[in-house]
């Protein structure tokens, strides 16, 4: 499966139509279309109506980043538009048309909607066969449950995805759904009860002193409607919303969209070939860097060979590829005149690792630096104020030598990628407001295209001169620490209070822990804490890839327990339909390109989509780059089957550049 955004020619015509024909077919997979009623016309998009309760926007972050169209109405907006019939459809072009392929609401009847309202909604669902969603109720008949057996949160507990619903729209999952939540507070309160008949269970819990099999999401039919209800709360970055949402938005659009869906999960490993210096817990410093003089040297932090081959057979092991980030000039440094064996080591195994240029020296290419001062401040020319910023021929020098080094020993890198040393030349606010003026010169000199930054800082893709900035995610074990006891008193640090020995920062937004324990708090707080949130990243279909550094390869090895937590965990979710995906930074680039091409070309009013007897048109004014999930058997005229296998449907990327035809499987049972 190729990783990259996948792109043809740029066409000629303004305006290009794809057909996409659904033939009645037997014996086709899940999550196939069915043809509109009555010859209307189906709009491919989603009316969002929301409160801004964080249910309802957790659906709408979802079907944004899969790239499905949405209308957003705000209920608290005294300007919003009257749900109507005439607002839910109309007539074009002799034909009868909805303008909504799906429904979502914060509930089964917002208060803030009128009876009026409400009746328009269920008769438009009626009429063209589209399906609603309430994204949180009550339990009792308007979920279609009986009365509550059990209130209370689940956080901590796990239910269990219907056996129909995993031969369906849910075929990705394994059948496990964990109730977690990222905050501190229970947030997977529940109303959990049995369903009525004619209601399918989506998902049921035991939850603690009721009756086992209770329903916390299930689907009811009403009167030739079709409502999707959850009684348990979450969010966007919940366990239980994560796992269930791909299937979610299959049911509401019946498996055909636009847009596409993935789990990604590529870890970059920074500093590779250098020593880093090392954190002195008693001191709560950083060896040789910010440490009192008293402190005096600490021993530096380098890999082995010996932690080559261990990563070497980790990776075999766990079907896991890691990506270098190396410095050439630390091999230069470690054995002057002299061969040095963890080069030797990385370059016999270089096909097993990919490789990214990370600069020779690891030189910070901001401003220049006046040390004198703690923490550092950029230095300024002399009675003029101005900051001296990193000169760009020595930007390209740091570049082009790195390069050099790999074409030497081998290296299989895409010399149009790079990572600077602590992303410097980016701008980072307070003491680099801007970007070094000289870094954009200096990427376009030696053919930078793709550029690392720091997503916790700046989480949004941006150009620099020709290049495009692509996202990393930290993962909290830092440069300076090699051991498990030097991480957890280096957590403690910067993750308490003052008055629990830390550094306090943590109190501006509320996000102080407890301090872990120095003998176990490394498996029991900082291994949970980490992969936990590296997992939530690659469950929401994030391609922005995480990062660490060298020493977390060497002496106690900390990145493994992470990497290993957060493999399991998503293999013991999701079926091998669904593999965590490891895509370069130049396919990240491609992706993140993609997906705010076309939503800008939606927003633009460009893409028209639509559906009609089985037969979907998208027609857009110029080249558009257009996402699409299909069912499985879905085939390209002359091309052979659409798109890659990936959750048990097909989806991928359409250069639309002329009329195209696709023919789709028939209906399913989960269809009707």
């Amino acid at each position: 499966m190729s990783l990259a955004v996948t792109r043809r020619p740029l066409g000629l015509a303004a305006s290009v139509v794809l057909l996409v024909t659904a033939l009645l077919l037997a014996g086709t997979g899940p999550a196939s279309a069915r043809p509109a009623p009555g010859g209307a016309r189906i709009d491919l998009q989603v009316l969002v109506v929301t409160d801004g309760s964080r249910e309802v926007e957790a659906f709408h972050d979802a079907l944004d980043t899969t790239g499905v169209p949405v209308q957003v109405v705000d209920l608290a907006d005294p300007a919003r538009p009257r749900i109507d019939a005439a607002f839910l459809a109309d007539r074009v072009d002799g034909r009868a048309r909805a303008r909504f392929q799906g429904v979502v609401l914060p509930g089964p009847a917002p208060k803030e909607l009128s009876a009026a309202e409400l009746a328009a909604l269920h008769a438009f669902e009626r009429r063209f066969d589209v399906r609603q969603i309430s994204a949180l109720a009550a339990g009792g008949p308007a979920a279609g449950t009986d009365e509550p057996a059990f209130r209370g949160a689940l956080d901590g507990l796990s239910g269990r995805i219907g056996a129909d619903a995993l031969g369906a729209e849910f075929g990705y999952a394994r059948g496990p759904v964990p109730f977690e939540d990222p905050s501190p507070h229970p947030d997977s309160w529940a109303e959990a009860a049995r369903s009525l008949p004619g209601v399918r269970p989506l998902v049921t819990v035991d939850a603690p002193g009721a009756p086992r099999g209770l329903t916390v999401a299930g689907v009811r039919s009403d009167g030739g409607r079709e409502e999707l209800v959850l009684t348990v709360g979450y969010g966007a970055d919940s366990s239980q919303f994560q796992v269930l949402a791909p299937g979610m938005v299959r049911w509401l659009t019946r498996g055909v969209h636009l847009g596409l869906e993935r789990a990604w999960f590529a870890v970059h490993i920074d500093d590779v070939l250098l020593p880093n210096a090392r954190w002195v817990p008693e001191a709560n410093c950083t060896a040789g860097s910010d440490c009192p003089p008293e402190v005096g040297p600490r021993p530096l932090i380098r890999m082995t060979a010996d932690d080559v081959a261990f990563a070497v057979d980790w990776q075999r092991r766990h079907g896991f590829r890691m990506d270098m980030a190396y410095n050439g000039s630390g091999s230069v440094a470690a054995a002057p005149g002299a061969a040095d064996p963890l080069t030797d080591a990385l370059v016999a195994a270089k096909g097993e690792f990919g490789w990214i240029n990370h600069t020779w020296s690891h030189l910070y290419l901001g401003c220049v630096r006046d040390f004198s001062v703690t923490p550092w401040e950029c230095d300024e020319v002399p009675l003029l104020g101005w900051t001296r910023h990193v000169g760009e021929r020595t930007i390209a020098d740091e570049i082009r030598l790195n390069i050099d080094f790999a074409r030497r020993h081998g290296l299989p890198i895409d010399e149009a990628e790079l990572v600077t040393g602590e992303h410097g030349g980016l701008a980072k606010p307070p003491r680099m407001p801007e970007d070094n003026p000289n870094l954009a010169d200096a990427l376009d000199d030696t053919g930078i295209l793709t550029l690392a930054s720091d997503a916790s800082s700046e989480p949004g893709q941006r150009m620099v001169g020709g290049a495009n900035t692509v996202p990393r995610h930290p993962i909290n074990l830092d440069f300076n620490t090699a051991t498990e006891a030097e991480t957890v008193d280096q957590y403690n640090f910067i993750s308490t209070s003052l008055a629990d020995g830390g550094d306090g920062t943590c109190e501006a937004d509320g996000s102080c822990i407890t301090p872990a324990d120095p003998g176990t708090g490394f498996r029991d707080v900082v291994v949970p804490a980490e992969a936990d949130l590296a997992l939530r990243h690659a469950m929401a279909n994030d391609p922005r890839p995480h990062y660490v550094h060298q020493p977390q390869l060497t002496e106690d090895r900390t990145l493994y327990p992470i990497l290993e937590r957060v493999l399991g965990d998503y293999r013991a979710l999701f079926t091998e339909d669904r593999p965590l995906l490891v895509p370069t930074m130049t396919a990240t680039r491609d992706v993140l390109n993609g997906r705010a091409a076309f939503a800008r070309a939606v927003g633009e009013g460009r893409v028209d989509a639509y559906v009609v007897d089985g037969v979907v048109h998208v027609t857009t004014d110029g080249h558009v780059d257009v996402p699409l999930t299909a069912p499985p058997g879905t085939r390209v005229e002359g091309a052979g089957e659409f798109g890659d296998a990936y959750g048990t449907v097909r989806s991928g990327w359409f250069a639309v550049d002329g009329p195209r035809t696709l023919t789709l499987p028939t209906t399913t049972e989960e269809q009707r």
